[in-house]
């Protein structure tokens, strides 16, 4: 009875001294990492546009390794797409994962088919199942991949799968006329708009034909009601293929969509090598932009322009670079043909570096934009951020020396594609892992241990998680803010 009355007194001098805002014991802890927050990063580098910048977040800290996924059934090379709460990703083996983004558990997984391993004329990927990033329909709840199946005649289909069970809910075959499977293959990610969901396909590897047939450029739409037409473009000449892994931008005012090819065969008498093209939304009516020097310097050493996708800056400037090393500021609205550049100036044409003096290889794969600066890998040569003045328009080449405001970070290594979040630019490399740097001077912020990945891999995030492809597994990092400052969402 006597301990009864005890803790009964002692309940009462407890609510007693919360009433009066006496404080009992110490203070409440700040958590260790931020509250969970879902997030969204449905496409590659998250936007229609393909800016690869999340603006909603603070200023990052500190860094922590956060869950690694179960071994999956094949490679990834696709960046992972984010909505709801889980992570989807999508494997070379034609399967689609979709992993609880919280702690990485496998919620459903929908393998498409049998992957296609041989029987082309040149490819530098076995199997071909799943290469190209998915992209997630977040009002209807859909994601969308394209998965080579193996048969006969091999197959590419565009597969439309439930969200929240991977129920296939639209299974469409690829074949638009003239297409060759032996010589096309789909590595540029997906674009959802206007209805559609557009695919874009190149070459395997290297400029092959099929004896005197060569491949092209195709973007196909694939209306999402399952019942329309498909519509495809195709490039006007031989080569031209738009294989960069950033693939389809979609211009979110106009609901036009851009694109950028790489090298004609031949070149001589193309019009649409080494070129960023703007279609309609029923891909027609193409406008195009070419290097002033497309044929000597991109097209015929095969550095294409369209190794890597464009980023659109603003409704009326974009931003484009490829593997010769030279970058330019072009307008949407008006591509204006061969030398139809805004920057560098048309008048007395002079390469405008963005890679330090790099002109072959120079960068691959897809940008990020956060104003000032235009984010790029340059293999061998790191992480690059160019200084971009969007009323001129001009930006800061990157030459052998560049100079500040120009920064780069990164020595000589060679970076899968950037993105942008909480003031760092993320970046991975094979055997290098996960590197973030200061997005305003290239400062590192965090470096992870070693871990391997595929080719032209890029990160995604949300939820305050940067989530990168390493070969068969998805690794996951938590982001760390100001004291009291947790996730936003």
């Amino acid at each position: 009875m006597k301990i009864r009355i005890a803790l009964i007194t002692a309940l009462i001098l407890m609510v007693l001294a919360v009433a009066c805002g006496t404080a009992i014991g110490p203070p409440p802890m700040s958590p260790l990492t931020p509250i969970a927050s879902n997030g969204s990063w449905p496409s590659y580098h998250r936007d229609n546009a393909h800016t690869g910048n999340d603006p909603n977040l603070p200023t990052v800290v500190s860094v922590s390794t956060s869950w690694t996924s179960a071994s999956l059934d094949g490679q990834v090379y696709a960046s992972p797409v984010v909505f709801g709460g889980v992570v989807y990703t999508a494997t070379l083996n034609d399967t689609v994962y979709a992993l609880n983004q919280a702690d990485g558990s496998v919620l459903w997984s929908r393998h498409l088919g049998t992957p296609q391993s041989s029987g082309w004329r040149c490819g530098n990927v076995t199997p071909t199942g799943i290469l190209g990033t998915p992209v997630i329909d977040t009002a209807a709840k859909r994601i969308y991949a394209v998965a080579e199946i193996h048969g006969t005649t091999p197959r590419y289909h565009l597969f439309g799968l439930d969200l929240a069970t991977g129920t296939t809910l639209l299974d469409q075959v690829l074949a638009p006329s003239g297409f060759d499977w032996t010589i096309e293959q789909e590595r540029g990610a997906l674009a959802l708009a206007n209805g559609y969901v557009y695919v874009p396909f190149g070459g395997r590897a290297g400029d092959c034909f099929n004896g005197s047939h060569p491949y092209y450029g195709f973007v196909v739409g694939v209306p999402i009601d399952g019942v329309s037409a498909q519509i495809t473009f195709r490039t006007a000449d031989g080569g031209e293929g738009i294989w960069g892994a950033g693939g389809v931008v979609v211009d979110d005012s106009s609901h036009d969509v851009l694109f950028a090819t790489g090298n004609a065969i031949p070149c001589a008498g193309t019009t649409m090598s080494d070129a960023v093209i703007r279609v309609s939304p029923t891909l027609t009516s193409p406008s195009t932009f070419e290097p002033q020097d497309w044929q000597a310097n991109w097209c015929e050493p095969d550095s294409d322009l369209g190794s890597a996708s464009l980023v659109l800056i603003s409704p009326t400037l974009a931003f484009t670079a490829g593997k010769h090393g030279g970058g330019f500021l072009v307008d949407p609205t008006h591509l204006g043909g061969v030398d139809g550049q805004l920057y560098p100036s048309p008048a007395g044409y002079r390469q405008a570096d963005v890679c330090s003096g790099a002109s072959s290889d120079a960068t691959f794969g897809g940008f990020a934009y956060a104003a000032p600066f235009v984010y790029l890998e340059c293999e061998g040569k790191g992480l690059v951020a160019l200084s971009v003045n969007t009323s001129t328009p001009s930006f800061s080449p990157c030459d052998p020396t560049c100079a500040a405001p120009d920064w780069r970070a990164g020595g000589g290594t060679t970076f899968g594609p950037p993105i942008v979040a909480a003031g760092a630019v993320w970046v991975a490399s094979d055997g290098g892992g996960l590197s973030a740097f200061k997005a305003g001077d290239g400062t590192l912020i965090y470096q992870s241990a070693g871990f391997g990945i595929d080719r032209f891999v890029t990160p995604a995030e949300a939820g305050c998680r940067v989530i990168v492809p390493s070969l068969e597994v998805i690794r996951t990092f938590v982001m760390h803010f100001a004291p009291g400052i947790s996730c936003p969402g």
